[in-house]
C-alpha cells in the first residue's frame, strides 16, 4: 500500500500541484466492514501520471487481499480516481488493514466496540493519527540509499522548488490526508460519517472519535409492553407469594424422590384443592422449547451450528459463531447474511438445507403432541431460532399443525429467557400465565418462566443440574403422564 500512495506523493513533487488521499473505515453491524484508500487526480496529475495501468503496480496489493480500482478510458476523463478496498473482520483485522495503508506509527490506539442493550446497540470507535513524520512515510531507508542517500533522490532544495515554494519549505505541507468514518445506526446529528483532514508533517497527532446508535424496531414495541407488564406481575407475584412458596416446596420435595416422579403428572391434570380455588390454575396450554424439546440439538448452547460451521470451513472461534448466531437469531441478518458472516460461501438455500438436515425430532414428540391433542390441550413452542429456519424445521419434522402456536425470536426480536418474548405468548394466545405449562431444557428459561406465575418442568439434558434446583425434571415426555 505505501507504494500505492507514494506514486501520487511523487506527483506532486514534480508537478507542484496539490494532493489529496481519503481513508474510509465503513463499519457493518454485525462488526465486519471495509476500509477504502482513494486518490483523485487533475487534469495535470493525469497528464503526467500517464497510463496509470503501466505506472501503478498492484499485484502485491491484489496479493495481500486489496481490491484496487483504475479508471476506464483514461484519457477522455479530466479528473482520475484511483482506489483500493480491503474488508475487515472484526476490531482487531481493522487495525492490521489501517497499518498496511503507511505503516503501523500512522493509525494509533484504534478502538472499536459496540454494546448491546434492550433494543439497541451503542457502536464507538476512536484512536489517533499521526502523519508526523513526513514525506518519509512513504520511503524507507533502503530506497533513500539506493537514491543515494536523500528523500526520493532530491535534496531539500530541490523538493521545496518542485512543490512549488519560492525558498526552502517542508514539500509535505501540500500533501493532505481525509480520514472518515461511518458507523451503523444514526446519530443525534442523523449523521453517521465523520471527516478529519490531516496534513502530512503536522507535528501533533490527531484524535478521531465517533459514535452511533442503532435501533431495533421490533424489540423496541415490545420495551413500553414489558414496562407495564412487570409492574402488574409484580403485584400479582406479591399478592399469591405465601401460596407459590409452599407450592414449589411441594413440587421442589417430589422431584427429588425418583419413586414420585410419576406424580409430574399431576401438574396437567391439576385436580382442583383449596389452595387454588381461588386463583385458577388449571392448565390450558402447554409451552415446549424448540432446541432439545421438540428436536435434538446438540450439547452446546447454539446446537449443532457450531460444529457445522467448522466442517465446512467457516469460522473456528464458538463465541464469534454465537454472537452472530445471536444477531440472526434476532432477526438483524437474514440467513444469507448469516452465512456469510461464519465463512460460508455458496448458495444459502442450499446451505439452510444441509445443516436443517442434521436436526431430528425426539422420538417421543409425536406422541406426547397426539396425547395432547386427545387431552383438549393446545401447544405452544417458544424458540430461539432464524425464522425461516424454524418456519423450514417445522414443516419437515411434521409439526406444523399440532402446534397451534409459534414465538420464534427471529419473528419478535427478543429471545428466551427475556419476559418480553413470553408476554409476546401471553397476547399471542390469550392465555394467562398461570394456566401455562413450559417444558425447556434451558434452566434460564425455567427460573423467568417461574416468576411470572406459570409452572415448569425441566427436560433433562447433558447440561448438569445445579443443587438446589427446585423444577420438576423429565427426561422424556412419556413422565408428564406418570408412565
Amino acid at each position: 500500500m505505501k507504494n500505492f500512495l507514494f506514486l501520487f506523493t511523487f506527483i506532486f513533487l514534480i508537478a507542484a500541484c496539490k494532493v489529496e488521499s481519503s481513508v474510509s473505515v465503513n463499519v457493518e453491524d454485525d462488526g465486519t466492514g471495509s476500509v477504502e484508500v482513494l486518490v483523485e487526480l487533475d487534469d495535470e496529475a493525469s497528464r503526467l501520471i500517464g497510463d496509470i495501468e503501466k505506472q501503478l503496480r498492484t499485484e502485491d496489493l491484489d496479493s495481500s487481499g486489496w481490491e484496487v480500482s483504475l479508471p476506464e478510458n483514461f484519457e477522455e476523463k479530466s479528473n482520475v480516481v484511483v482506489s483500493a478496498a480491503k474488508n475487515f473482520t472484526d476490531a482487531a483485522s481493522l487495525v492490521n488493514v489501517l497499518e498496511e495503508i503507511a505503516g503501523p506509527s500512522v493509525f494509533s490506539e484504534i478502538s472499536l466496540s459496540s454494546e448491546k442493550s434492550f433494543a439497541k446497540k451503542l457502536w464507538t470507535i476512536d484512536g489517533k493519527i499521526d502523519l508526523s513524520e513526513g514525506l518519509a512515510l512513504f520511503s524507507d531507508p533502503a530506497l533513500d540509499e539506493v537514491l543515494g542517500g536523500n528523500l526520493f533522490g532530491r535534496s531539500i532544495e530541490d523538493l521545496s522548488f518542485l512543490s512549488g515554494c519560492d525558498e526552502i519549505c517542508d514539500p509535505a505541507g501540500s500533501f493532505l490526508m481525509n480520514f472518515s468514518v461511518s458507523l451503523p445506526g444514526t446519530k443525534e446529528s442523523e449523521l453517521n460519517n465523520d471527516v478529519w483532514t490531516v496534513p502530512l508533517g503536522d507535528p501533533t497527532s490527531t484524535p478521531f472519535s465517533s459514535f452511533s446508535t442503532v435501533d431495533y424496531p421490533k424489540p423496541k414495541a415490545w420495551r413500553t409492553v414489558a414496562y407495564v407488564f412487570f409492574g402488574a406481575a409484580l403485584l400479582f407475584l406479591i399478592f399469591r407469594g405465601f401460596r407459590n412458596f409452599t407450592s414449589i416446596s411441594r413440587i421442589g420435595r417430589n422431584s427429588e424422590n425418583p419413586k414420585k416422579r410419576n406424580k409430574t403428572s399431576e401438574i396437567i391434570e391439576n385436580v382442583p384443592t383449596k389452595q387454588n380455588q381461588e386463583t385458577d390454575m388449571s392448565i390450558k396450554l402447554v409451552v415446549v422449547g424448540g432446541k432439545g424439546v421438540i428436536w435434538d440439538g446438540g450439547a452446546d448452547p447454539e446446537g449443532l451450528l457450531v460444529p457445522f460451521v467448522r466442517e465446512n470451513g467457516g469460522l473456528v472461534d464458538a463465541d464469534e459463531i454465537a454472537d452472530r448466531y445471536r444477531s440472526a437469531s434476532l432477526g438483524q441478518l437474514s440467513s444469507e447474511e448469516f452465512w456469510e458472516s461464519v465463512g460460508l460461501e455458496g448458495n444459502p438455500d442450499d446451505i439452510d438445507a444441509q445443516y436443517l438436515n442434521l436436526v431430528r425430532l425426539r422420538p417421543d414428540a409425536v406422541p406426547f403432541l397426539d396425547q395432547m391433542k386427545q387431552r383438549g390441550i393446545p401447544v405452544a413452542c417458544i424458540t430461539n431460532s432464524v425464522l425461516s429456519w424454524s418456519q423450514q424445521l417445522r414443516e419437515r419434522l411434521g409439526v406444523e399443525d399440532q402446534i397451534q402456536h409459534w414465538v420464534v425470536s427471529g419473528e419478535y426480536g427478543v429471545r428466551k429467557p427475556s419476559n418480553s418474548i413470553f408476554e409476546a405468548l401471553r397476547r399471542l394466545t390469550g392465555v394467562s400465565f398461570s394456566n401455562m405449562l413450559l417444558v425447556d431444557s434451558d434452566i434460564a428459561t425455567l427460573e423467568a418462566a417461574r416468576g411470572l406465575g406459570m409452572s415448569t418442568v425441566l427436560m433433562q439434558s447433558q447440561v448438569p443440574v445445579p443443587s438446589g434446583f427446585t423444577h420438576p425434571k423429565i427426561e422424556g415426555f412419556a413422565e408428564l403422564f406418570g408412565q
